[in-house]
This record gives structure tokens, sequence and C-alpha cells, in this order.
């Protein structure tokens, strides 16, 4: 036990001290022009470059002069890394040049935003334009799939006022509590299924099937709905087939449905029902968007299975203890919870590592704030486990329940937590 403390011990400090460059959400790290910058002349062309890939089938992107007209010619381009938006521009008259944008992250995280730049046209460039001054037609800017959008939508976010940023405070707040919901379900129903596929049964699985699938319908409305809010004009399925988020819940929608017939028939086909929804979770989510996706979709994916057999082991347990036939069942979980936590704790921490762009984004963003919280409940988890076992040790069995419900709160804790984190950028303020 005092070998895996250390190992523990020691793989959390190499996480904090040596942490990847890696940012889970597309923020924009650069333009042409530069944000704020004060231009002699006009540029020919607006590029935006994002720090990680967008999604290649919806993003939207205008240029506008000081007066609110659009000033782009044709669509805008994605480059072939797909992390670089650019678009041709009119000639524009001296002026502030509004550039707002708005993209989906290869995390699936819709952002939006927008730079400025000046431009202070010489007398000379401003007389030659006069002269060549002539009507110019602007076509090819219709909202569609691939395009830039109207104007009047994209200036929406640049001009929220107060009731509307409390309103996109209050969506964030649901959506994060809907999501920990979501996410419980999830593990709970994975981890009763493979405890069952041991030979356990676990009472309630058609009903964690039910409860499972509403939670998974209401957290995809949830998430498509804030989608809509950014681009407006896009119709629900093609958001669902064409993007690669909407393709993503389009699978686990399917496999939810899929597994009310097919579960509980074939321990075999339950565990690969599992392996299927767990996995469609874990590319669904920031571990995707990493330089080394197939590590951090790996750490993601066995990270969601050790968490769901500690959750659904300690539910049934807390279910076998109403029973008073709980000393059964407790000597085999106690085993399974060690190497779970031990496991979570690991992978827990080198995905961390992974995500946070500096050891300072602990200390510096919200995301950080929640990644200590989960922390500090994380080592509460160690230190009642260690309480359990010398429980059991002193005398022979639990006889106390109440370390099982203060196990049980501190694992809905960190469900919570990682709600919140799942809606959350790693990337420095």
């Amino acid at each position: 036990m005092n070998k895996f403390m250390m190992f523990f011990v020691w793989i959390t400090i190499c996480s904090l001290i040596f942490p990847a460059t890696f940012e889970a959400h597309a923020d924009l790290n650069s333009s042409m022009p530069a944000n704020g910058a004060v231009l002699s002349s006009a540029p020919t062309e607006v590029e935006l470059s994002f720090s990680t890939m967008i999604d290649g089938q919806l993003y939207k992107m205008d240029v506008l002069n000081d007066k609110g007209e659009s000033i782009v010619i044709g669509k805008p381009s994605i480059n072939l890394s797909r992390d670089k938006l650019i678009v041709s521009v009119l000639q524009s008259e001296s002026g502030l040049v509004t550039v707002p944008y708005s993209v989906i992250s290869k995390d699936g995280h819709p952002i939006e935003g927008s730079i400025s730049f000046t431009v202070e046209l010489s007398e000379q460039t401003v007389a030659a334009m006069v002269v060549a001054d002539k009507p110019t037609s602007i076509e090819n800017n219709q909202p569609q799939m691939i395009s830039a959008s109207t104007n009047e939508s994209l200036q929406k976010p640049m001009g929220m006022n107060e009731e509307q940023d409390t309103s996109e405070q209050s969506t964030s707040v649901l959506s994060s509590f809907i999501k920990s919901a979501y996410l419980l379900s999830l593990l709970l129903l994975a981890g009763t299924l493979l405890w069952n596929s041991q030979g356990f049964k676990i009472p309630f699985t058609v009903h964690m099937q039910l409860i499972h699938l509403g939670l998974l319908i209401l957290f995809t409305w949830s998430q498509a709905r804030n989608f809509s809010r950014v681009f407006e004009d896009v119709p629900w399925q093609d958001l669902f087939l064409r993007t690669e988020v909407g393709q993503f819940w389009t699978a686990a929608l399917v496999i939810a449905v899929l597994g009310l017939y097919l579960l509980d028939r074939n321990r075999y086909l339950d565990v690969a029902w599992v392996g299927a929804i767990l996995l469609v979770k874990s590319l669904n989510s920031h571990a995707i968007a990493t330089a080394t996706p197939s590590l951090t979709v790996g750490l993601n994916f066995i990270h969601l299975l050790f968490a769901a057999l500690w959750l659904a082991g300690l539910f049934y347990t807390l279910i076998l203890w109403k029973k008073g036939l709980a000393h059964t069942f407790i000597p085999t979980f106690s085993k399974m919870a060690l190497l779970s936590i031990i496991v979570l704790t690991i992978s827990g921490s080198i995905y961390a590592w992974l995500l946070a762009p500096k050891l300072s984004a602990l200390w510096t963003t919200e995301w950080g704030y929640w990644m200590i919280a989960k922390l500090v409940v994380v080592s509460g988890i160690f230190v009642v486990g260690a309480l359990i076992r010398l429980h059991i040790k002193k005398n022979a069995s639990l006889q106390d329940a109440r370390f099982l419900y203060f196990d049980a709160s501190l694992a809905i804790s960190i469900v919570i937590i990682v709600g919140v984190l799942t809606q959350l950028s790693p990337a420095l303020n």
C-alpha cells in the first residue's frame, strides 16, 4: 500500500511540474491583421488562426466596416489543417474594421468572438480610391453550412447586454447540471453491466437504461440548443448529421436506444455495449483535440471505465447494506475500489497534464480552480478509503454505514465537478 501511495504522489508531482502545452478549445491564436492593429493601407484579406482544429462543416466569419456593412468578397475558406479561416475583403475606407467569427472546436464546443483593427489611409490613397470608385456587387455571402452568415446574426454576440450575459451564465450552469446528471447515469449503467457480467446481480438495470436514455436526450438537446444560439440559421438535421460533434450525439443516441433491446441478454454483448458507449463519450470530449488523440482518448476511456466500476460497486454495496448482505460483497468491492481509485488518480493526473497549457493554469483559470477542487475531493476519497480499510481490519467487517454514504457523497461531488470541467477550457486567461 505504501508503494502504491508513493507511486501516486510521484505521478501527481510529475504531472503538475511538467505540464504539456495544449489547449482543448479552439481559442483564437492570432490574426492577420493583428487585433488592435493600425494600418496605413487596407488589407485584401483577413485571416484567423486557431489553437486547435475546428469543424470544417460549420463556421461563420464576416468583416464589417465602421458603418456595420459587410465588406467581404465571396465566402470564407478553411485551410487543409482546419485551423485557419481566410476571407477576401473589399478595399475599405479609413475607420474601424470588425471581424466577428463563430466556430466549433475539435472537442465539440461552440466558440465565438471578434477582433478589430483600424485603417488610416493617407490623403493620396483616399483620392485614388475616389477616382477609382465604382459600384461593386457582393455575391455569395448568404448563410449556409460552409459560408459566412448574415451580418445581423454575427453582430449579436458583440452587442450583448447584461441581461443576455446573465442568461448565458444561467444556461451554462444548467448545461453543467444536466451534463453531471447524464454522466452519473452513464457511469452507473455501464458499471452495473460490468459487475453483472461477472455474476453479480445489481437490480434496476432497466430503470437505469431508461433514466440514462432520458438524460442523454436532455443533455443532447441542451447542447444542440446552445449551438443553435450561435448558428441560428443552421437546421438541426445538419447539426446532427454533418458536424463531427453532432455525429457523436447521434451515435450515442443510437447506441442507447439499441441497448433497450440488446442488454441483459448476453454478458459479452453487454460488455461490448459498454465499450461502445464509453468510446463515443471519450471521442466527444477534450481528449480528441490534443496533439496525441490516441493517448488522451485511451486515457479518458480507462478513466470512465474504472469510474463506472467504482460508482456502480458503491451503489450495489449500499443496496446490499440495507438488506443486511453487504458483508459478502464488501471484500470484493474493497479491492476493486482501491484499484479503481489508483487508476483514476494516475490516468486523471496524466490527462490533466496533457490538457493544461502551463502549471499556472491551475490558479489563473476557472478550469484550474475546478481541477483543484477535484484534487481535494480525490484526496478525501483516499482518506475515506484508508479509514474504511482500517475499520475493516480492526472489526473484521464494516459496521458503520456512514463511511459508505460519505464515500458516495464524494463520488457524486466528483461527477458534478467533472460536469463543470467539460464545459470549460484550460486555456490561460
